[in-house]
């Protein structure tokens, strides 16, 4: 049997998810949580999630981590809120975590989370897939393909200025401003609970955070008239509760250009990046 691993690397966890030849789960998993980890405790993380899936000789695997590719596209030039990725080159990475040469496939977490869920749920239209986690970032897809501007692609959502929306701008440590996910990150919300679960319910429309992400979502109908946008990522499924709140303040006023009957929806699962680079390495091979 075929099986096919997909190793979602994020800012504060890696999950893994195994699959089949037919593309369904075989299992998945997910990491303690870690802070600022060097080269060697991520690659001890990533061989124990490997390890729990108990999967000796993979046929493929999909690797997706955050940051911008360099143009070579064989290592992040910079990941801003995992930056021991910064000049790792994904080769040298893998072999140092499996200890065996697999062929691989690297895509972004946004657009791994984003396959997955226009996958699962099909739509003949467009879906604007934005995964809100340590980050923020987007995937656009017509169908199951990515749009792109020219060879690349959109996703850096979370670094869009969406101006001062508390008493103060928010500036990160690199002197940036009032950046989408310096109100809607995870460490910007800081609503982890003992468990590592976001909790997200308490939330009011004049909320910073909730002003900034209908900010950002209003941008995003405007540019890409999307059927659906989906939120996905341990935050953007923790603002399930606030779906009807959220779809009603974007609609208010929201341009003549985007889709009328446009629909929100969320993720399902905290491994849809991992299914989904799962998916493409599959697909690929």
């Amino acid at each position: 049997m075929s099986t096919h691993i997909g190793i979602d690397i994020g800012g504060s966890s890696i999950k893994a998810a195994c699959l089949d030849d037919q593309l369904s789960t075989v299992g998945t998993v997910s990491s303690d949580r870690y802070r600022h980890p060097s080269r060697s405790q991520l690659v001890g993380t990533i061989q124990q999630c490997v390890r729990e899936l108990d999967i000796i000789k993979p046929t493929s695997i999909g690797l997706c981590l955050p940051g911008k590719m360099n143009l070579q596209q064989t290592a992040i030039e910079l990941s801003v809120n995992l930056p021991v990725l910064n000049g790792w080159a994904f080769d040298e990475l893998l072999q140092s975590a499996l200890g065996q040469e697999v062929p691989s496939e690297v895509i972004s977490d946004a657009d791994a989370a984003g396959l997955d869920y226009a996958m699962t749920y099909p739509l003949e239209g467009r879906t604007a897939a934005i995964s809100i986690g340590t980050g923020v970032g987007l995937s656009v897809l017509d169908g199951t393909e990515f749009a792109r501007i020219g060879g690349k692609g959109i996703g850096h959502l979370g670094f869009m200025d969406v101006g001062r929306h508390a008493d103060e701008d928010r500036i990160d440590t690199h002197g940036v401003k009032n950046t989408l996910e310096s109100y809607i990150g995870a460490p910007a919300l800081d609503a982890l609970d003992s468990e590592g679960e976001i909790h997200l319910d308490q939330l009011s429309t004049d909320d910073p955070a909730i002003r900034a992400l209908v900010h950002a979502l209003r941008v995003v109908h405007a540019i890409y008239q999307p059927d659906r946008i989906v939120l996905l990522g341990g935050v953007g499924n923790a603002l399930k509760t606030q779906r009807e709140t959220l779809h009603d303040l974007v609609c208010d006023g929201l341009t003549q250009l985007a889709v009328r009957d446009w629909t929100l929806e969320f993720g399902e699962s905290h491994f849809h990046a991992a299914m989904g680079a799962a998916k493409y390495a599959a697909q690929s091979g």
